[in-house]
């Protein structure tokens, strides 16, 4: 059975929820990357979302990283991402950019997109969660799922309130004697 892990990683902590049907398995966790962020659980996201803030599409940025201990470094096509030096990210020394895509997310309307284990990723855009103080950006609700080639769940629905410009990570699941990252960025 592959191992899954999921890691949620953001400078000021993103809200994570897991939704999965009683007799699918999921192996690893999910947990906030920085211990000391504010995370809470999704299911109390604040204040209700409004609809006047929330357009009809927004902008996303995915970025597939393989993961391996070969000690050929950090690809230099990634850039500086301060979470590659910090658990659990840190007990691969090497990582390669294998894809990076901008993918327009329509609220309400799956985004899919395939992965080089031949799984497909499905991005979801739900709503915006407005702010709670003033000044702070609102908050996107994404969903993330991974569906294998035969359509059973491979990872079942994550929801998270992504801060715009953070990175959120999915990763985990084993391909060419590593693992896959994948780093998901969402925008205005």
């Amino acid at each position: 059975m592959t191992h899954l892990l999921v890691a949620i990683v953001a400078a000021a902590g993103i809200s994570l929820a897991m939704d999965a049907p009683a007799s699918a398995t999921l192996s690893g966790w999910a947990t906030p990357i920085d211990p000391g962020s504010s995370a809470a659980p999704a299911q109390s996201p604040g204040p209700a979302p409004g609809p006047a803030l929330a357009p009809a599409a927004i902008s996303s940025e995915v970025m597939i990283l393989h993961a391996t201990n070969d000690n050929s470094g950090i690809d230099p096509r990634i850039g500086n991402i301060p979470a590659l030096s910090k658990p659990p990210f840190s007990s691969y020394n090497s990582y390669k950019l294998l894809d990076r895509t901008a993918t327009p997310l329509k609220k309400g309307e799956a985004a899919p997109l395939k992965l080089p284990t031949g799984r497909e990723l499905r991005l979801v855009y739900k709503d915006v969660i407005q702010a709670q103080k003033q000044g702070d950006p609102p908050r996107y609700v994404i969903t993330a799922s991974i569906e294998a080639a035969n359509g059973n769940s491979f990872l079942p629905l994550v929801e998270v309130n992504a801060k715009p410009g953070e990175v959120f990570w999915v990763g985990g699941q084993e391909y060419k004697g590593g693992s896959l990252f994948i780093g998901i960025k969402v925008s205005p």
